[in-house]
């Protein structure tokens, strides 16, 4: 597709009087109606309420707002509303408050300490998959959460009381995704209005950040150090300003940590363990090649499971969670030839970039042969993590955990579903499966 030269972004169909576009961003194909605005233009304007947006539909345009321009763009209009009710930590927090917080989480994801995380992760898997009954029925939406929540529990803390903070976070997670959409993209005055999806959206907000609050007191009033992952945010000093973090920003850090290591990791699974049961074939490559490396995983052995990782890639490809994302621009910038002021919103997919057939061919297939050999455009147009000083800080360790995950499990099980299931697709604050319920039984070889 050709830039825009003219300075002036073309506008989306559907432009309807006070509403803008809102509509269009809530309804069932919005990843659809995204994903046809590449038809129009690598950046298309529309509205939400009576505010302008630009829709960036190329993956060059969304890594320079990440890369070369990144200093003209901070956290966006989605992250400046959701921070009340999901707190200030690394995924909402702006400007040089994030690049703060961040120098100061950052040694809980060091290599080594993800590293040291592997064998913990291979326990937990294979516990988790040896309770399931050969022949029984799961729910594995459920599963892959609790799963999630058990990872999240064993590598990052070590206080007892943590575990009511992580079993609340899965039990709200649904409410929290819910509401979020509605209170983020919605008009002002519509996402003011009462109805039961923000009610229950408020409560567990409210709920989570109590429970994160008593376990932050809690790891005060012990004053012991157990090395874990608040221990270690309690413990930081911030080497530039000498600035520690206070009880609050703690406790933000500890829901951000939950929601978004629980949530998007179990997400994502689900999505694959969907398409590995409709393909046995696969099913039986990954276990030879997790048969070939051997259980139980050390850290060296990742390298080896090239097919574990291309199903891992392929799953956040095809079945990326976060639908959209925004920045704000902070100065004057160009973008494809088209000037966008100081203040205004730039949106992008990473499901429906992910999905670009001009990039990635038959883009609806789930096929993890395509990262064995991927082109330099291909590689270059996936941005799962993101990029730059906003990339997911947690990135290696959720790759790692989602890997050690299917390799954990079709290791030992195969996975089938029932005759005559359909798939039905839910996107709120995220795009995930309704439910899977699945066969699990023992690896038939």
């Amino acid at each position: 597709m050709t830039m825009l030269m003219t300075g002036k972004a073309p506008t989306a169909p559907g432009d309807l009087p006070l509403l803008g576009h809102s509509l269009a961003l809530l309804r069932r194909d919005r990843i659809e109606y995204l994903g046809g605005l590449r038809s129009i233009g690598d950046i298309v304007r529309i509205r939400i309420g009576t505010r302008p947006f630009f829709v960036l539909n190329s993956p060059d345009l969304v890594r320079t707002v990440m890369l070369e321009e990144s200093k003209s763009f901070d956290r966006g209009r989605i992250f400046e509303k959701a921070r009340p009710y999901v707190g200030n930590g690394l995924i909402t927090a702006a400007g040089t408050e994030h690049k703060r917080q961040r120098r100061m989480v950052q040694p809980v994801f060091h290599r080594g300490q993800v590293e040291r995380s592997v064998r913990v992760m291979g326990e937990v898997v294979r516990e988790h998959a040896e309770a399931w009954p050969a022949g029984s029925a799961v729910e594995m939406g459920r599963e892959m959460h609790l799963l999630a929540s058990e990872i999240i529990g064993r590598t990052m803390f070590r206080s007892p009381e943590a575990r009511e903070v992580i079993q609340l976070t899965r039990d709200e997670l649904p409410a929290l995704l819910r509401g979020l959409g509605q209170r983020t993209l919605l008009p002002d005055a519509l996402a003011r209005l009462p109805n039961p999806v923000i009610r229950r959206f408020d409560a567990a907000c409210a709920n989570l950040r109590e429970a994160a609050a008593r376990l932050v007191a809690t790891y005060r009033s012990d004053q012991e150090d157990l090395g874990d992952f608040v221990s270690i945010l309690m413990g930081a000093h911030d080497a530039r300003t000498g600035s520690t973090l206070t009880d609050t920003e703690i406790r933000d850090q500890i829901m951000t940590l939950l929601i978004s290591g629980i949530e998007t990791p179990a997400t994502v699974l689900t999505w694959v363990m969907y398409q590995l049961a409709g393909q046995p074939e696969l099913q039986g490559r990954l276990r030879q090649e997790v048969d070939k490396v051997g259980l139980p995983f050390e850290p060296a052995d990742l390298p080896a499971l090239r097919l574990t990782e291309a199903v891992v890639q392929e799953g956040l490809r095809l079945h990326h969670p976060l639908w959209l994302l925004m920045r704000r621009a902070v100065s004057p910038v160009t973008l494809g030839g088209v000037r966008i002021a100081a203040g205004s919103e730039v949106i992008y997919s990473p499901v429906a970039l992910h999905r670009d057939p001009a990039v990635f061919p038959d883009p609806l297939r789930f096929d993890p042969d395509r990262w064995l050999d991927a082109t330099p455009r291909m590689r270059r147009s996936f941005i799962p993590f993101g990029l730059g000083g906003r990339q997911c800080i947690g990135d290696g360790f959720g790759m790692t955990q989602m890997m050690l995950t299917v390799a954990g499990i079709v290791a030992g099980r195969h996975l089938s579903l029932p005759p005559g299931f359909r798939p039905r697709t839910v996107i709120s604050g995220i795009m995930h499966l309704a439910r899977l319920p699945m066969i699990v039984d023992g690896r038939g070889d």
